[in-house]
């Protein structure tokens, strides 16, 4: 009896301690059942810590983890002459993005914004794909708008939602989202649609190699393939049709 009152109380520590654990991990990293304790304010922090609002008409990057875990990603554009700030930060939604636009994006008057964000917007979200969809690409929408009325000279770059072949669940559905965008952004002339899909996934089999442990996150690799094939690109084709939108400053 003693036994099994021992076994019990280790059995209920051991869920309390896993209970605490995620708990803490959801504080942290926006994940699991404790993910509404998490808050972007360390996050938002030290963004506004390492780029002035001094630095205005630079190329601003805004979106989620794949920019947020792009360490080197300051470094890598400047091989090609581009003077950018990293301000995006992992785990962050488009309703995040929106809600710390006045903080992370308006001051900076970047002369393009390049924006990243994908599954994270409907890996919680209910109902069918096309009900997803339609919310998802609605809300896109509305940030776009209401990006280009604060910050009225800038383009907007639209990097599709990357394949990702931890999240394979959600490929029909990014693929379907990334074309209601892609057909938007023709009808918009602030608006750039960069169609990235091949890079992960040919339709029969995703790049792993591009891709950390987790399969979700792309490692230095694929950072440095997205952005020499797909990212520069953009930028590039942005000189060439508004020559004035990149100021000395960002080249």
């Amino acid at each position: 009896m003693k036994k099994i009152k021992i076994a019990g109380m280790i059995l209920g520590i051991f869920g309390v301690a896993c209970i605490i654990g995620l708990a803490i991990t959801g504080w942290k990293i926006n994940w699991g059942p404790f993910r509404f304790l998490h808050t972007w304010e360390g996050d938002i922090k030290a963004i506004e810590k390492e780029y002035s609002t001094d630095c205005q008409g630079e190329v601003v990057f805004y979106g989620a983890s794949n920019f947020a875990l792009w360490d080197q990603l300051d470094e890598d554009l400047a091989e090609y002459g581009y003077t950018v700030q990293n301000h995006a930060f992992g785990g962050s939604t488009d309703e995040d993005l929106m809600e710390y636009a006045d903080r992370l994006l308006y001051p900076y008057q970047p002369s393009v914004i390049v924006l990243q964000t994908g599954s994270n917007d409907y890996v919680n979200m209910l109902g069918t794909d096309r009900e997803k969809v339609d919310k998802c690409v609605s809300y896109k929408k509305k940030m776009y708008e209401t990006f280009h009325q604060n910050v009225p000279n800038a383009h907007i770059v639209i990097m599709s939602g990357l394949l990702l072949p931890g999240r394979s669940e959600y490929t029909t559905l990014t693929k379907m989202v990334n074309e209601e965008l892609k057909s938007y952004a023709e009808t918009v002339d602030y608006l750039h649609f960069v169609d990235a899909e091949e890079m992960t996934y040919d339709g029969f089999t995703y790049r792993e190699d591009l891709f950390r442990k987790d399969r979700i996150h792309l490692n230095h690799t694929g950072e440095l393939l997205w952005c020499e094939e797909y990212i520069v690109p953009a930028l590039e084709e942005i000189s060439l049709i508004a020559p004035d939108i990149l100021s000395e400053s960002s080249l």
